[in-house]
């Protein structure tokens, strides 16, 4: 029978992105900037593919994937942000349809129409892009945000240098950890919003050395985060808003996130508790109730 400790390593390999779904990503990233550029209404200095998929934390399916495209045209700077997402919006409505086009928050989202079935059935494209309009602010980046009317700034890459250095002190271990912890939330109904701010909350508590337990890290991230969840966590690059403020702002969705992250803490011990006593198939199940099917039983 698969050990757990074998488990979480299978399962770790499980949420790792394959080359196929990796080259979706770059020609997806491609297209819409090439579909961009040629509408002739916006400059386009550069794109990127950028946040969790950039850093190598985004779970699998590929959903949400971010680009940033950096754009020219400042004087939207002096408008409400809304007007550049409706401006990149007017260019890729009529390309993929009304419906599967959107405008969020900070960004627009691109929906492929891909029906995902289930966690473990083969699919290799992204389900959908969030399009990030940027302009440079001298060595970050504006971004809108659609809600505050404000203009966010952003360093993408101190957020990519400081997960890069995480992993690396934590014995390639960190952002493994992160991926198991962000599936988990999503299976959970997403109590962690957003979740960017697991990263965040992992940065500072998953750290020192690596204790070779994949399960004793998870119960002491969700012990110590039950704990912390109401701490306010900062943009790890000092320059945009809190990153905790969704939570903060709305006390029932804190107190959600609190309870689920204590009731995680619970089934890490009771998963461990019943591997000691030599339960392993009952440990092995109690682990994927909490992952998900991508977790192996065999």
């Amino acid at each position: 029978m698969l050990t757990p400790n074998d488990a979480f390593y299978k399962f770790r390999t499980n949420l790792q992105t394959t080359k196929t779904e990796n080259d979706s990503a770059s020609r997806r990233q491609t297209k819409i900037r090439q579909q961009v550029e040629a509408a002739g209404t916006l400059k386009v200095l550069d794109t990127f593919l950028t946040g969790a998929y950039r850093r190598e934390t985004k779970t699998k399916p590929l959903r949400d994937v971010d680009i940033m495209i950096v754009i020219d045209d400042t004087a939207y700077l002096k408008l409400h942000p809304r007007e550049i997402l409706l401006a990149i919006r007017a260019i890729l409505a009529p390309l993929y349809g009304e419906a599967r086009v959107t405008c969020d928050r900070f960004a627009v989202r691109v929906d492929f129409g891909i029906k995902i079935v289930d966690d473990v059935s083969e699919n290799s494209e992204v389900v959908s892009f969030d399009v990030v309009p940027a302009f440079r602010s001298g060595d970050h980046y504006l971004i809108p945000d659609d809600v505050t009317g404000e203009w966010i700034a952003t360093n993408p890459k101190i957020h990519y240098d400081l997960a890069v250095t995480a992993n690396k002190e934590f014995s390639e271990q960190w952002k493994p950890l992160v991926k198991m912890l962000k599936k988990w939330n999503a299976g959970a109904g997403h109590p962690i919003q957003p979740s960017f701010l697991i990263e965040v909350m992992a940065l500072e508590l998953l750290g020192g050395p690596w204790t070779g337990s994949h399960p004793r890290e998870l119960r002491r991230f969700f012990a110590t985060a039950a704990h912390r969840i109401s701490d306010v966590w900062p943009d790890p690059a000092g320059l945009g808003p809190d990153i905790s403020g969704v939570l903060d702002a709305d006390s029932s969705m804190m107190e959600g996130a609190m309870l689920a992250l204590k009731e995680a803490e619970v089934t890490c011990t009771n998963a461990i508790r019943l591997e000691q006593a030599g339960r392993t198939g009952a440990a092995l199940q109690a682990w994927r109730d909490l992952f998900g099917p991508l977790f192996p039983l065999s």
